[in-house]
């Protein structure tokens, strides 16, 4: 059974439509429960706290690839 190029787009793009679909829910979620995380002292420590943590890992990323370890440029 063989696919024809345009069905196998086709399909393609239903997929990553329905996953830039999943990932628009996901991000909004995500917004919401940051918003009522800062109306609590300890959800804001945490926000900070992730922020944080997450900022030396894209730095540490960022320095590894400018070295020449890794390059996707």
């Amino acid at each position: 059974m063989t696919i024809s190029k345009e069905a196998g787009f086709t399909g393609l793009e239903k997929r990553f439509d329905t996953l830039l679909d999943q990932n628009q829910r996901i991000m909004q979620e995500n917004e919401l429960l940051r918003r009522e995380l800062l109306q609590h002292p300890s959800g804001a420590l945490q926000i900070r706290s992730v922020e944080r943590s997450l900022g030396r890992a894209y730095r540490q990323i960022d320095s590894t690839e400018s070295h020449g370890i890794v390059s996707r440029r």
